[in-house]
């Protein structure tokens, strides 16, 4: 059977290469010192489901371009989340607080360990790039941590009003990288996104960062990129 050199590796970033350090993308890491939590009467499911209507609302729109179109956009995610709870004090200085440490707070994402001495070893081998559905503030968090420079590629949805599922993204990936489609491989943790992956034609990879026993899928499952940095030529039936 004839085989395809992978020439390049695409990546995810939530839950692929980071995590919210909280736990949760939108409760920031200073989240409870700019919010009275004493103040807070709702318990944790009520929190939950305000959070969520408030990512209706930014879920919406579809194009943020700058850091500063971000960060009025959380302005307002923050006012809709707390006025679902009955916050007591919904001024402008909380809500400013709140946006700035969403999208100024280069600590609200934990890598994982494995991630730069995985990059430093497959930028030898692959091109490498990341496609990701998200806001403009993430690529400032990689530049500052010293991960941007591994990626030949850096594709975030809201720069385009797209997302990954709707595969533009993608066919831009591939114009940049300079390769096929069937000589990529895309690692994501979210199944639907690779179903869309696969059918551009790249070779998808699911990565399961919480090591789920009974995780099963009809896509490779890896644990960590541990594996990806030790192979040396990767090939795949075409």
């Amino acid at each position: 059977m004839d085989k395809t050199l992978i020439k390049a590796i695409l990546f995810d970033s939530g839950r692929t290469l980071n995590v919210p350090r909280t736990g949760q993308w939108h409760i920031t890491p200073k989240f409870y010192d700019i919010i009275d939590k004493y103040k807070i009467t709702s318990n944790q499911m009520v929190l939950r489901n305000a959070m969520d209507k408030a990512s209706d609302y930014i879920n919406k729109i579809l194009i943020v371009s700058t850091q500063e179109e971000e960060f009025l956009m959380f302005k307002e995610f923050y006012r809709i989340a707390l006025n679902e709870i009955h916050y007591p004090v919904i001024d402008d200085n909380i809500l400013t607080a709140l946006a700035k440490d969403n999208v100024y707070n280069d600590e609200k994402f934990l890598f994982f360990d494995d991630v730069e001495p995985a990059l430093k070893l497959l930028v030898k081998k692959y091109k490498v790039g990341v496609v990701s559905d998200t806001w403009p503030s993430l690529e400032r968090v990689f530049i500052n941590r010293g991960l941007r420079k591994y990626f030949s590629t850096f594709i975030m949805s809201s720069i385009y009003g797209s997302s990954k599922a709707e595969k533009i993204l993608l066919k831009i990936a591939i114009d940049e990288l300079n390769v096929k489609a069937n000589e990529i491989l895309f690692i994501d943790d979210s199944e639907s996104n690779l179903k869309a992956v696969e059918e551009f034609g790249m070779i998808p990879i699911l990565i399961d960062r919480y090591d789920r026993k009974e995780l099963q899928s009809k896509y490779p499952i890896i644990r960590s990129l541990e594996k990806l940095s030790k192979l040396k030529n990767l090939e795949v039936s075409k």
